[in-house]
């Protein structure tokens, strides 16, 4: 289903549409030899010159005209397929990382649904966009860390560092994914300290050696400073200079910088204002005596069910880790179910809260990776619901995946571009904010 949704009329809309006039750009000019200036780190754009390059040398592909920077005139699926296939792996990952930290099939599998019928993490996966290189490459990062500590195995400890470092190497807010494992880990650490201090040193708790925790917090900047080296060669600029124009633009004058799709952060999680990524409007007089108007549009558009339950589910686990960190401390034993809840609730507010201080524009696709955090706390609460034995807790499931399957089908057709009726449009529109 993921990669049928994310793949289906991949190039039915003509690019470039929002960022795509940035990252495409960047990707031919590495191809051309042109020079240029990105705000961000270059992994993104190395991955898409490299998707345009193998679209360019399939066999069944149409040849490029990449002598010129010009990307109007390119076939708009030679640098989507790989963020396509990014968002289909994103969802196997999502999985694979649930059966990780609960072992529980019910609990991977919804959390997998969940991941596949959102609908920013869908529109962003099937644009040339960079979003979901690096929500992709930070789940990566925290499966490995959660295989390594499981098995003591140092090699997961080496491709959850390399994996961190390719999350903030397609953009800083990649960073967001090494402050839930340092946060992650301080949590155990003082937990163990606390235990060991009241007389209770036989909990095991979280053992990470030097060496694996140099290869989860130091080789990730090692990695992202190695991965400038071609671009640094190809615009012939110093690292340093670079940075400094990356620093002025994200954190000087933010106030010039206003867009009218930006929106606070605290705004996300009742998705105040989506993104209008594409519009086209026709009519056709030919239907009925009037004619008939009809719309193609993208919109960056969470499933808006799924955001509601998903929210209200980080809420009710939020008050579950307080009490089980408390309940821990003074049992003086660990609860079975703190690392999970931990990782989850970790993982949503060290991605949510640093954008509070943030100086730019700021729009919902930052609210991605928290997103995704509060998809695993409504997956795991559904998961636990599910095991009752109680016929309200089976309904209130069924209800809840209803709803969401339900919310999903009726929005995507602005999430697809999809041609409907202005009035289609229009009745999914249920706020001003939303247009």
């Amino acid at each position: 289903m993921a990669t049928f949704l994310r793949f289906f009329g991949l190039g039915a809309i003509p690019g470039p549409i929002f960022d795509e006039v940035f990252y495409p750009l960047f990707a031919i000019s590495y191809l051309t030899g042109e020079s240029f200036f990105s705000v961000h780190p270059p992994l993104g754009s190395y991955l898409i010159a490299i998707s345009v390059f193998l679209y360019d040398i399939f066999p069944f592909s149409e040849a490029l005209e990449l002598s010129s920077t010009s990307i109007e005139t390119i076939n708009p699926i030679s640098y989507r397929w790989l963020g396509a296939l990014c968002g289909v792996c994103l969802i196997y990952v999502s999985y694979r990382l649930s059966l990780e930290l609960v072992e529980s099939k019910i609990f991977a599998v919804l959390t997998a649904l969940f991941f596949c019928l959102d609908g920013s993490l869908l529109v962003d996966s099937r644009l040339g966009l960079i979003n979901v290189f690096f929500t992709f490459f930070g789940f990566m990062a925290l499966l490995s860390f959660v295989k390594g500590i499981k098995f003591m195995n140092k090699w997961c400890f080496v491709f959850a560092g390399l994996s961190l470092g390719a999350a903030f190497s397609v953009k800083w807010n990649g960073l967001g994914f090494w402050l839930v494992l340092f946060l992650f880990c301080l949590q155990f650490f003082l937990i163990k300290k606390i235990l060991e201090l009241s007389g209770n040193s036989r909990e095991k708790i979280l053992n990470l050696n030097l060496s694996s925790s140099l290869l989860i917090f130091i080789t990730p900047f090692i990695v992202y400073l190695f991965l400038w080296i071609p671009d640094l060669i190809h615009n012939q600029r110093p690292i340093t200079d670079q940075h400094a124009q990356m620093l002025s633009y994200h954190f000087e004058n933010g106030e010039d910088k206003e867009h009218p799709y930006s929106s606070p952060w605290y705004t996300w999680p009742i998705m105040m204002r989506p993104i209008g990524y594409y519009f086209n409007s026709e009519f056709l007089s030919d239907v009925g005596s009037t004619g008939k108007e009809i719309f193609q549009a993208i919109h960056l558009f969470p499933n808006p069910a799924l955001n509601f339950f998903s929210m209200l589910a980080i809420i009710l686990m939020t008050f579950k880790w307080f009490e089980m960190i408390s309940s821990s401390l003074g049992n003086k034993a660990m609860h079975s179910d703190l690392a999970a809840i931990s990782f989850i609730c970790i993982g949503f507010y060290a991605n949510f809260l640093p954008w509070a201080i943030a100086s730019r524009s700021t729009f919902i696709y930052h609210f991605q990776p928290s997103a995704c955090f509060a998809f695993m706390a409504l997956a795991y609460l559904l998961y636990q619901a599910s095991s009752k034995k109680k016929l309200e807790y089976k309904a209130l499931v069924i209800g809840v995946l209803a709803l969401v399957i339900i919310s999903s089908i009726y929005w995507l057709p602005i999430q697809l571009g999809i041609p409907i009726s202005s009035e289609s449009f229009y009745s999914r529109m249920w706020f001003s904010s939303w247009i």
